[in-house]
């Protein structure tokens, strides 16, 4: 009998320190739950209607949307969806460069083969292709897919080591004095063709960025040392060479230079658009709030009331108004503002102004040299590029 109590007793307590932890957890979870519904309150306040636009009255072009999309979908390689849309849309395929977009998403699979396969062949072969242009930009990027090429030639050897030691140490064990010597020559007959192979590689593509004028001999003596731990450079002073920040810095270069080549932005205007209002749907909830309860006009509103933070990425700042530096005066359509060959920034009508400001006699033409207004750099009035707010 009383062992039958004490089993019942031993049950219940069981049970009892169960549903303890079941309502602990609970606890915690419901916490962390209430905590998310309140932060997402904070951001979004419950807009009613939700707010996406400064101005509700303003209406969006369709047209301007459907290239927006289009130009996404060729730059992303959905060309057949990107077709199919411009088709059905009626949109013109020579105004929005559509070759250029296509071109950019052959770009786009040579990254993908190298970030998802480690496959460096393509972006070579890319690279060896517009080798002119790179040149012309001042772009490091074959060197960097040639650091990139080198270190995986000497780490290759690394994982097949790893899975024969894997598969063949039980083996081992029992094996013959013999038989491991010749394993022993064998691997050394491979890491002495792997040196080989790497030390090939170096003098056919490493060396000419080694030369006077390479600009970067420190890196490639760098890439010397690394021959001594060849198969192990993850246990040697060179193992930051294996970061996979090269891999992305390499990767973030061929996309960049790709869209230069190309005449194209680094980012295609539909990702910015969707990546600055996430970041300003918050902040446009919080000030129709407070207009509203100030009982202003949100509507009416000509700017806002304060400053939108989208981050720190040079993609997502955008200013709407520009004062040109020399006469003050606000741009506009009929007066942009230009940007001179040094990078400073004036109107149109103060480039003109300089032009005819005594720096020669044929009154502002074409070929006249004049200098900017902050910098002595002397460039010709074609050098001026308009930029646009």
């Amino acid at each position: 009998m009383c062992d039958s109590l004490l089993a019942d007793w031993a049950r219940l307590r069981d049970k009892q320190r169960q549903n303890t932890e079941l309502v602990q957890q609970h606890k915690t979870y419901h916490a962390a739950l209430s905590k998310f519904i309140k932060a997402v309150d904070r951001i979004f306040l419950e807009a009613k209607p939700p707010v996406v636009m400064c101005r509700p009255s303003v209406t969006l072009d369709p047209r301007l949307i459907d290239e927006m999309v289009a130009l996404h979908l060729y730059r992303e390689g959905r060309t057949c969806t990107a077709a199919k849309l411009v088709e059905e849309a009626g949109l013109s395929s020579a105004a929005l460069r559509f070759e250029a977009h296509e071109a950019l998403a052959r770009v786009h699979k040579v990254i993908t083969a190298a970030i998802e396969r480690r496959e460096l062949g393509p972006a070579c072969r890319w690279a060896a292709e517009h080798h002119e242009g790179l040149q012309r930009l001042g772009s490091n990027l074959e060197f960097q897919l040639a650091r990139l090429q080198f270190l995986v030639l000497l780490t290759r050897d690394n994982v097949c080591n790893a899975r024969w030691k894997e598969t063949e140490v039980v083996k081992m064990e029992d094996a013959k004095d013999e038989e491991e010597e010749g394993k022993s020559k064998h691997e050394r007959g491979r890491k002495r063709i792997r040196d080989d192979v790497a030390l090939t590689f170096a003098r056919q593509h490493l060396a000419p960025f080694a030369v006077a004028g390479g600009g970067h001999m420190e890196q490639v003596r760098t890439l010397m040392g690394c021959l001594l731990y060849a198969g192990r450079l993850d246990r040697s002073p060179y193992q930051d060479l294996l970061s996979p920040e090269l891999w992305e810095e390499a990767m973030e270069a061929l996309h960049t230079e790709g869209c230069r080549l190309l005449g194209l932005p680094v980012e295609s205007p539909l990702s910015v658009c969707y990546r600055a209002s996430l970041r300003a749907l918050g902040p446009l909830a919080k000030m129709r709030q407070v207009v509203q309860n100030s009982t202003g006009d949100w509507e009416g509103l000509e700017e806002l009331p304060g400053e939108i933070d989208l981050g720190g990425k040079p993609s997502l700042r955008f200013h709407s108004v520009f004062s040109c530096p020399v006469t003050r005066e606000q741009a506009s359509w009929a007066n942009p503002p230009m940007m001179l060959k040094c990078g400073h920034v004036i109107c149109r009508s103060s480039l003109a102004r300089l032009m005819k400001g005594g720096h020669g006699h044929n009154g502002g033409h074409p070929q006249q040299r004049f200098k900017c207004f902050v910098c002595p750099v002397e460039q010709y009035p074609q050098d001026a590029q308009q930029l646009y707010f």
